[in-house]
């Protein structure tokens, strides 16, 4: 592994987003982005970081509009596609998923994604070059075997978790908050 330098900007670990946003053209645009996070005040937010001149970042200073869907492992060869650093325009896009407009707002949904978000953003901040965007959760479309769960079980919806250029998927249920402190 490449040494980690002091203050670079390196998570641990990251859940990949799928964010999409439409062009000028109408046509249905999806960037994977992992610097994303939540609040849970009011209104409840998705909070997305993005440096350089995306296409993405253009789009949403035009509409304020955006969708977030959980990446999951039968998305990735069309997020590596939409990714600019593995893109490749030479590869097939025969295997693109179909895309529908949102529920709640104008934002390209990936038809059968697990988990998305339709977000409005409200408040934007600018440092260093990048943006952060605070994006109000407006709608949450959930894949019907997943609304139909108990709880949230991250190994049924088997998100893409990031960590520094690798990707993984989620293993074992370890228990709930609270199971550690009985004393086993």
């Amino acid at each position: 592994m490449d040494t980690i330098k002091p203050n670079e900007p390196c998570f641990f670990t990251q859940q990949v987003f799928l964010i999409g946003t439409y062009n000028e053209d109408d046509s249905p645009h999806f960037a994977p982005i992992s610097w994303i996070s939540w609040t849970c005040g009011e209104p409840a937010c998705l909070v997305i970081t993005m440096g350089g001149n995306k296409r993405t970042k253009r789009n949403i200073k035009r509409t304020s509009l955006l969708s977030a869907a959980v990446l999951t492992p039968d998305l990735l060869p069309f997020a590596e596609r939409c990714n600019s650093r593995a893109k490749n325009d030479m590869l097939n896009w025969s295997d693109r998923p179909s895309f529908e407009r949102g529920k709640a707002l104008c934002v390209p949904i990936i038809s059968g994604a697990k988990w998305t978000y339709e977000c409005e953003v409200i408040h934007t901040v600018e440092l260093g070059g990048a943006h952060t965007y605070f994006a109000a959760i407006k709608q949450i479309n959930v894949a019907p075997e997943i609304q139909s769960l108990d709880f949230i079980d991250l190994r049924i919806i088997n998100p893409v978790i990031y960590a520094h250029y690798h990707y993984f998927s989620v293993g074992e249920h370890l228990g709930e908050i609270g199971d550690y402190s009985k004393g086993r």
